[in-house]
C-alpha cells in the first residue's frame, strides 16, 4: 500500500463542490472524444453573461497520445474567455516509479512549475516540485506507511 498523499484528501470534495455545481448564471458543457489518440474536447459557453466579451467560452483539450506519442499525456491544454491558456502535462515512462508532471500558463516560462513523485520503493514516496528556472527553490515531502503488524 502506497502512503497518502496529503493533497488528495479534499481533492473529491472540492472537485464535486467546484466543477459539478453552478452557482450563478448559465452555462453550457460539452464534451467529446475524438478518435484521434483518445484525445477529449470539452466545451463550456456562458449563457446569458455580461456583455464584457462577446464569445464567453473554454476550450479544453485532454491528449493522452499527442501526436503519436505514448511518452507523454498532456492532462490539460485549456483556452478561457480572458485568452489565457493553461498546459499541464505528466509522464510516467521517464525512470520506474517516477511521476513528472509540468503545468504552466503558456506565457511567462518563470511560472512553470514541475513536479515530481517517486514511488519505486515499497511504502515510501518522495514528492518535490519546484519552478522549472529555479530548482533550488523547491517542496519536498516524504512519506512512509508502516505496515499493520
Amino acid at each position: 500500500m502506497a502512503p497518502v498523499k496529503f493533497d488528495d484528501i479534499p481533492k473529491v470534495a472540492t472537485e464535486v463542490l467546484a466543477d459539478d455545481y453552478q452557482t450563478s448564471g448559465y452555462v453550457l458543457k460539452a464534451k467529446q472524444k475524438t478518435s484521434w489518440g483518445g484525445a477529449v474536447l470539452s466545451t463550456q459557453v456562458d449563457v446569458l453573461a455580461d456583455d464584457k466579451c462577446a464569445t464567453p467560452s473554454k476550450l479544453t483539450w485532454k491528449l493522452p497520445v499527442p501526436f503519436g506519442c505514448p511518452f507523454i499525456c498532456v492532462d490539460k491544454l485549456e483556452m478561457d474567455k480572458g485568452g489565457t491558456y493553461k498546459l499541464e502535462a505528466s509522464t510516467d515512462k521517464a525512470y520506474p516509479g517516477l511521476k513528472v508532471e509540468v503545468k504552466s500558463d503558456l506565457a511567462d516560462l518563470n511560472k512553470t512549475m514541475v513536479g515530481l513523485t517517486y514511488s519505486g520503493v515499497k511504502n515510501i514516496q518522495v514528492k518535490i516540485d519546484h519552478k522549472l528556472t529555479k530548482p533550488q527553490d523547491f517542496t519536498g515531502e516524504v512519506m512512509y506507511a508502516c505496515p499493520v503488524a
